[in-house]
């Protein structure tokens, strides 16, 4: 649940973990990696992990999710599926063009 009183977003945006629409690659992640245990902070992690953006750093997570609690997984499933949901986006290199040649 949300700790941010209505009033205090009255006339703003605020997307829920609904809002995500389908299952999220992080959804999947924190499914696969454990990070989901009993469900109560769940969609709290991931409305905080996606805040984080796409590759987010150890120090980022820690930062990013310090006002959720969890008392079943001890962090580290929740960051372990943060960190799979970001290996999955990870940004493709450019690939260098190939020099031309010219052999006339």
């Amino acid at each position: 649940s949300c700790l941010v009183p209505a009033a205090h977003v009255d006339g703003t945006r605020v997307t829920t973990i609904e809002g995500l629409g389908g299952r999220h690659p992080l959804q999947r992640a924190f499914v696969e990696q454990g990070g989901a245990q009993c469900g109560i902070c769940t969609p709290g992690m991931i409305m905080a992990a996606v805040a984080l953006g796409k590759h987010p750093s150890v120090d980022d997570m820690r930062v990013g999710l310090a006002g959720n609690l969890c008392r079943c997984t001890g962090y580290s499933a929740i960051y372990r599926s943060i960190e799979a949901a970001t290996k999955r986006h990870k940004p493709q290199r450019a690939r260098r063009p190939q020099s031309e040649v010219n052999t006339e």
